[in-house]
């Protein structure tokens, strides 16, 4: 199953909007230089009073689905 790999650094005040509902999509980028747009709401099981920080791998189907995100 293909996977990207990235950190991830996004202090509090940012994450309001991912918090709340209002961020739809996060950009990010892999390990291997790929820009990513993931939907925001799986960020929200990542959430901390510090917002959002960490080393993270998504995993994808064949349709580039995304089928988990976890915190490494």
């Amino acid at each position: 199953m293909p996977f990207f790999e990235f950190t991830m650094a996004l202090p509090t005040p940012k994450i309001h909007s991912i918090y709340e509902g209002w961020a739809r999509y996060i950009l990010v980028e892999s390990d291997q230089g790929l820009k990513l747009q993931l939907p925001a709401a799986n960020f929200r099981e990542h959430v901390t009073r510090n917002g959002i920080h960490g080393r993270f791998r998504v995993e994808v189907d064949a349709n580039n689905k995304i089928l988990a995100l976890r915190k490494l």
